[in-house]
């Protein structure tokens, strides 16, 4: 026999309720967080599209405008300012170079990112875009290495173990300066296995550190480490302007081991010829090669900063004139004088340097400090034919829009040559 029971009815609906309740309570928990996804991309979006510094032209009026939901209020001599960021915003600056603080708060009240705007004096410069030859020579030599080996007996030997690290700058051997890899080489064979102090740089920190070289099998001493002391290689210059000055990569010069920016001891800029192109492909980075004689006669300026904005130097203008280029003088665009849409690019192909149309298809404001604050994609159907887009030795090739010279080539999508990145001019002028 069944019974019903008006006990276990009640028990039955309040188990549904229950379960009512958990499941509420779950959809409410997936909306709380959809919600804070929303206005966490939301925020992301809005500070991306601000940036920390605005560089401005002195004796100007200039507009900003960062589409963004958000009051800025800026503080300058004359007062405090108000404006509205979600629509085009002019500032009139006067004849001399200032800085000032702009807090943005998002929708007026929440705070977003404090901005630096920079007044300036006028900048320009001339666009360059034609090859150069680069030979870079590190402080001392770096290690990009350490490793084991064997002795005579087969036992294996660390004599650089937990005293040397990748990355570091060997400057001194028993207090005489390493000036290569040679000379550092030859020291090391008069050792017979005595101690050596090494005098390094580590981190941008000097230390000490005594190693002990071994015999390997042939007989030769050894400290266990893979070193190097020089990068060559062909890149494109920026922009130079009227005292000589020089900007070229739009990215620092790194070790191919370690990956780390090379600390420069000395460097030069050499003129060369691009003389075979490996077009480029989904997947396969195309590259210029350049013929580089690396002689005093084929100097043609002197390296004297390796930053991650590029190599900085000092150009030879009578050489370059004598090599028959000429370069015209044009106006600097900063950040917010750029806008989605056509633009070119100057480099040098089978030995003729020319622009090529490109589009710029985003602009990144908040990547200060970076060099991926432009997306490019190369449009020119010649650029296309030639090299299937961007290829190695292509950075530092100038971009221009409106006339005025506002980034750099950087890097490019190898799955997508036609695909690529720059950084903006200004980031290499103050870099």
């Amino acid at each position: 026999m069944i019974e019903n029971s008006g006990d276990n009815i009640f028990r039955y609906s309040e188990d549904q309720e229950n379960m009512r309740k958990v499941i509420r309570n779950f959809y409410k928990g997936i909306f709380a967080a959809v919600c804070v996804g929303v206005l966490a991309a939301g925020w992301y979006l809005c500070y991306d599209s601000v940036p920390s510094q605005v560089r401005l032209t002195t004796q100007r009026e200039q507009q900003m405008h960062f589409k963004v939901p958000a009051s800025a209020s800026i503080e300058t001599g004359q007062g405090r300012m108000e404006a509205a960021l979600y629509r085009p915003v002019t500032m009139k600056t006067g004849i001399s170079e200032a800085t000032y603080q702009m807090d943005v708060k998002l929708l007026g009240l929440i705070p977003l990112k404090s901005v630096e705007i920079q007044v300036m004096g006028e900048r320009n410069v001339s666009a360059a875009g034609f090859p150069i030859g680069i030979f870079l020579k590190t402080k001392g030599v770096m290690v990009v290495g350490v490793g084991s080996f064997n002795d005579s007996d087969g036992a294996v030997r660390e004599p650089s173990k937990n005293r040397l690290a990748e990355g570091d700058y060997i400057l001194s051997y028993n207090d005489v300066e390493v000036t290569g890899k040679k000379q550092f080489m030859s020291l090391l064979a008069e050792n017979q296995g005595t101690e050596v102090l090494l005098g390094i740089e580590r981190d941008g920190v000097y230390l000490e550190e005594r190693v002990t070289p071994a015999k390997n099998q042939n007989g030769e001493y050894k400290m266990g480490i893979w070193i190097r002391d020089n990068a060559q290689g062909v890149g494109t210059l920026t922009f130079v302007d009227g005292e000589g000055n020089f900007g070229a990569l739009g990215h620092g010069i790194t070790d191919s081991d370690t990956g780390e920016l090379m600390e420069l001891g000395r460097g030069s800029l050499y003129g060369t010829k691009i003389v075979a192109v490996r077009k480029g492909a989904d997947g396969v980075p195309g590259e210029l090669t350049g013929m580089i004689e690396y002689d005093d006669k084929n100097v043609i300026g002197e390296i004297t900063r390796n930053t991650p904005y590029g190599i900085f130097g000092r150009l030879d203008l009578e050489k370059l004139k004598e090599s028959g280029i000429y370069l015209e003088t044009q106006e600097v665009g900063f950040k917010q004088d750029i806008h989605p849409g056509k633009a070119t690019m100057i480099s040098t192909i089978n030995d003729e340097m020319k622009e090529y149309e490109i589009e710029i298809t985003a602009i990144h404001m908040g990547n200060d400090g970076g060099n991926k604050g432009l997306e490019l994609l190369v449009t020119d159907d010649e650029l296309l034919s030639l090299t299937g887009g961007i290829v190695q030795g292509m950075s530092g090739s100038p971009i221009l829009q409106d006339g005025k010279v506002v980034g750099a080539v950087t890097h490019v999508l190898v799955n997508a040559p036609e695909k690529g990145y720059g950084i903006f001019i200004e980031e290499m002028l103050v870099g």
